[in-house]
């Protein structure tokens, strides 16, 4: 829990930025973060507000954004 608290911000930024299908939980001293953004631009300041978060510190998260394509369908990274 103390993972979600630390990176919490983040969380709040994805879910204010219109992301879809936001997963998350922590195994193993490890924060999973799935989401899928909208657009390239929030899947961006997404990614910003993590290093700013972590600092160069421990990975102790892994973050798999997608962003959704015009067609419906999603782009992995």
């Amino acid at each position: 829990m103390a993972l979600k608290k630390k990176y919490q911000e983040l969380l709040t930024a994805a879910r204010a930025s219109g992301v879809s299908d936001l997963q998350v939980r922590e195994h193993s001293g490890i924060l999973f973060i799935d989401v899928i953004a909208p657009s390239e631009d929030v899947k961006q300041k997404l990614w910003v507000l993590y290093e700013k978060i972590a600092d160069h510190g421990p990975g102790d998260v892994m973050m798999n954004i997608s962003v959704k394509r015009s067609d419906g369908m999603h782009n992995g990274s």
